[in-house]
């Protein structure tokens, strides 16, 4: 990491650190804990201090039509990293900007903009099925001040995004492998050629081999995933090498869209 890639990040979040600090209370013997979306109880629950998490979402109770595989657990301990890993990968595009091959001055602008419409969330990965979570202590974390516990209504597409002309929206297929995806929205020239990322909506990031030398076996997406067409390394010589694996973290931490109530 340069050194003015270290001063952008670490000025972009000192602000955030001073508010952090700021805002600190004093520790009490309870902790509030916000469930929303397609919950039956959706609400703030306050909890014992050392309560576990899944007493929450019990209380709220997952709807028949909840997405679980896509819920999102938010928690403010982890925007930190996030607001700098976001800080970094900006820097990175900005650099990007700058090159004399115009397709990829042209991607590094568009993913720039993408970028800077997203929040750092403070998503971590987790299990968020209730009763599953009874049964099984390590997956059931203790609660946190603040948590945010999201639950999406299932959907029904899949993005692809990354190095294409533009970006696309694609109605899931429960057969489709990730390839069925890639042929529909075509990659650009500056692309890898031999890997993409896969986001699923559980957050998870897997690498997926494309080329004829590395070809994956069968792959799904999962409705609401994300297929991230990643920027071919040779042409990312002036900036951080783990751009990619970076830019498809920060995807990770997005949780699908709540459901909208009902006027």
């Amino acid at each position: 990491m340069t050194m003015l890639r270290y001063c952008l990040i670490l000025c972009s979040t000192l602000p955030f650190f001073i508010a952090h600090e700021a805002a600190a209370q004093p520790v009490t013997d309870t902790v509030e804990v916000t469930v929303e979306g397609a919950v039956n109880a959706p609400g703030v629950y306050a909890l014992p201090a050392g309560a576990r998490l899944a007493d929450a979402l019990i209380a709220a109770m997952p709807r028949p039509d909840s997405y679980v595989t896509g819920a999102s657990l938010l928690r403010e301990s982890a925007r930190v990293q996030q607001v700098r890993l976001k800080a970094g990968l900006l820097y990175d595009l900005k650099v990007l900007q700058q090159s004399e091959n115009d397709a990829i001055s042209r991607l590094a602008s568009s993913l720039s903009r993408q970028l800077t419409d997203l929040p750092a969330t403070g998503r971590v990965p987790a299990e968020l099925e209730p009763r599953l979570m009874q049964t099984r202590k390590a997956s059931n974390p203790v609660a946190m001040p603040s948590d945010i516990v999201k639950y999406p209504a299932r959907p029904d597409t899949v993005r692809v995004m990354g190095a294409l002309d533009q970006a696309c929206e694609l109605p899931h297929l429960p057969t489709a492998d990730v390839t069925h995806y890639l042929a529909a929205c075509p990659s650009n020239r500056v692309a890898d050629k031999d890997d993409v990322y896969v986001i699923q909506p559980d957050g998870h990031v897997q690498i997926i081999g494309i080329a004829l030398w590395n070809r994956a076996d069968l792959q799904a997406v999962a409705p609401g995933g994300t297929i991230y067409v990643p920027i071919a390394a040779k042409l990312m010589n002036d900036i951080d090498p783990e751009f990619n694996t970076q830019f498809a973290a920060f995807l990770a931490t997005q949780p699908l869209p709540n459901p909208r109530v009902a006027p």
